[in-house]
């Protein structure tokens, strides 16, 4: 069975996880973004090593120094001249490496290379997207890699959240939203319309559109409409 970049993702995800990091997978076009004390670790998964792995780990040198690239363990091991020729490329990038052992049943992983303090210049307004977009996902649904799923951005949560509300409910108004205590991000949701979930039953109310049905029975989306339903409830019996 041939290798994916996917493969890499959970081995690494436990990894962080271990050393207390919050990771989220897929975030504004970074394979996994890890968040501890203030510090966001980026990192780029590929089957193998290669230019456009090089080229995507140094465009998110602009958010933070601590960008590694992961691949697989290789088969031959540390000693051939590619590998150091690799090592040696990613030190004078000041980028990080992270093998994983795929072809082993334990699919260890190791930091080979620490990335070092990087010269670019870091881009405030792509930082601070970035970190919004970690603190406002309250599922990780994402895998690190993935190429053909939908990925669940924060936007599309609080869209399926919505959903969910205007099932229970029939539809729902601006003001039955203030009164559930959502901020503005919610209203400007229905008002956009962004994946034509919702439609508008009158002024200032919205209902489900048919597609909006189809989202909430979409096995794209189960877990996190499971997720959303329990928590509603929960809200309502406090």
């Amino acid at each position: 069975m041939s290798l994916k970049e996917t493969d890499l993702y959970e081995p690494i995800r436990i990894f962080l996880e271990n050393q207390g990091y919050q990771v989220q997978a897929e975030v504004k076009h970074c394979d996994i973004a890890a968040v501890k004390d203030g510090q966001t670790v980026i990192i780029e998964l590929k089957k193998s090593f290669h230019l456009k792995l090089v080229y995507q780990a140094l465009e998110r040198q602009s958010l933070t120094d601590q960008v590694f690239v992961a691949i697989p363990r290789p088969k031959r091991g540390q000693r051939e001249r590619a590998w150091k020729d690799m090592l040696r490329l990613l030190k004078r990038l000041e980028l990080g490496l992270i093998t994983v052992a795929l072809d082993s049943p334990l699919q260890t992983v190791d930091v080979i290379l620490e990335p070092s303090e990087s010269l670019v210049r870091k881009n405030r307004k792509k930082q601070e997207r970035l970190q919004a977009e970690i603190e406002n996902r309250r599922l990780a649904e994402n895998v690190g890699g993935m190429t053909r799923r939908k990925i669940m951005t924060a936007y599309r949560e609080k869209s399926i959240e919505l959903c969910c509300i205007i099932e229970e409910l029939g539809q729902i108004s601006l003001k039955d939203l203030r009164e559930l205590g959502k901020d503005a991000k919610y209203t400007a949701i229905l008002q956009r319309n962004v994946y034509q979930w919702f439609e508008r039953v009158e002024k200032g109310a919205y209902g489900l559109s048919l597609s909006g049905k189809e989202a909430l029975a979409s096995l794209d989306y189960e877990k996190a409409v499971q997720f959303y339903k329990n928590n509603y409830k929960k809200e309502e019996e406090k």
